[in-house]
């Protein structure tokens, strides 16, 4: 098949920090090529990409509306026989109407599903809607009429890898964007209060309005017991991963996957979350990290120190269920059924 991926234009290929839907992107991207496609990349200029995949260069944070313009023709023209639409505002709709006939495009939902609470479906009798995990899709078949078909996300667990020469130390980690919904405050107080060790590293690059809440986020740091530090190369995080007494994630949304929560469990370290979206999908609760309902809970079990009962390789197994191998084979075999004229 000739595929295309629309990025974002946020990051440029591969991400090289914080991020998770453009490296996805890439993964897909790379695994779809791998599997003998002809694959295509809208992304910002300054992408590099494997020999043989054709870059569509846009601007870096351009306006997805310019951006749309740059490949409209091609698609339109029946330039790929797929597209695979991870843009923030999907302007491939308009194509469909422009087109007024079924195109070959599938649209994935990258935001917490209760958007759709105040939002109608695309404005085409069958828009091929993908959903990251159950609980996403749940909530947006309840609002879309069961238009919605779900694939998981997956991480490279070639490179989020266990270190057995790594020494894991006492201390927690917190690894996301300093926004009210990663909940950063909540785990920083949870640190506090147990008198446990905390190191975050949070990206304050693409954080919209939360400039404010960031600053607070940088200001609890006392280079001791809670230290907070900007955001990390993904080398880097590995080695987090690696050295750390377990990852806490406390969303204050409904989280559509947990990219982090998978990378800790890869690197053989437990999770703490949050029961939130797609969390218990992840975590085998009590077996690879545990889901929480209350802050209280949450205490109970790092005063207990519970993360240690658990076993390794049982953290590990379940982290490598979530691959980008096994992601990008249901996503071929959804972009399949669209070329094929399969649509929902």
């Amino acid at each position: 098949m000739r595929i295309l991926l629309i990025s974002t234009n946020v990051f440029p290929l591969p991400l090289k920090g914080y991020g998770g839907l453009e490296q996805l992107v890439y993964g897909w991207a790379c695994e779809f090529q791998k599997a003998g496609h002809t694959v295509s990349v809208v992304a910002p200029e300054g992408s590099v990409l494997p020999e043989g995949m054709e870059l569509v260069p846009t601007g870096l944070r351009e306006g997805e509306d310019a951006s749309w313009n740059r490949y409209k023709d091609r698609l339109l023209t029946g330039a790929w026989d797929v597209v695979m639409d991870n843009s923030w505002n999907w302007f491939t709709v308009f194509g469909q109407l422009e087109a007024a006939k079924q195109l070959p495009i599938v649209h994935c939902y990258h935001s917490d599903p209760r958007n759709c609470n105040a939002a109608l479906p695309p404005p085409i009798e069958k828009p091929c809607l993908v959903a990251f995990s159950d609980a996403q899709a749940v909530i947006m078949n309840s609002m879309w009429r069961n238009m919605v078909r779900m694939v998981h996300h997956g991480v490279d667990t070639a490179f989020y890898h266990p270190d057995p020469a790594v020494e894991r130390g006492d201390r927690y980690l917190f690894l996301a964007r300093y926004t009210p919904e990663k909940g950063f405050m909540e785990i920083e107080g949870l640190a506090r209060k147990c008198h446990v060790g905390l190191d975050a590293y949070g990206d304050t690059e693409i954080i919209g309005p939360n400039q404010d809440y960031a600053v607070k986020c940088l200001q609890m740091n006392d280079g001791k017991q809670i230290k907070v530090n900007q955001g990390i190369p993904r080398e880097q995080a590995v080695k987090e991963f690696q050295s750390h007494k377990a990852l806490i994630t406390w969303p204050n949304f409904i989280e559509i996957f947990g990219l982090t929560s998978v990378e800790s469990m890869c690197c053989g370290t437990p999770v703490i979350s949050k029961d939130s979206g797609a969390a218990r999908e992840l975590i085998v609760h009590g077996k690879t990290g545990f889901v929480v309902n209350t802050w209280e809970e949450a205490e109970d079990l790092i005063k207990s120190n519970a993360v240690s009962e658990l076993k390794t390789e049982d953290i590990i197994a379940q982290g490598r269920k979530f691959s980008i191998e096994a992601s990008a084979a249901g996503h071929l075999r959804v972009l399949q059924d669209v070329a094929q004229g399969f649509y929902w």
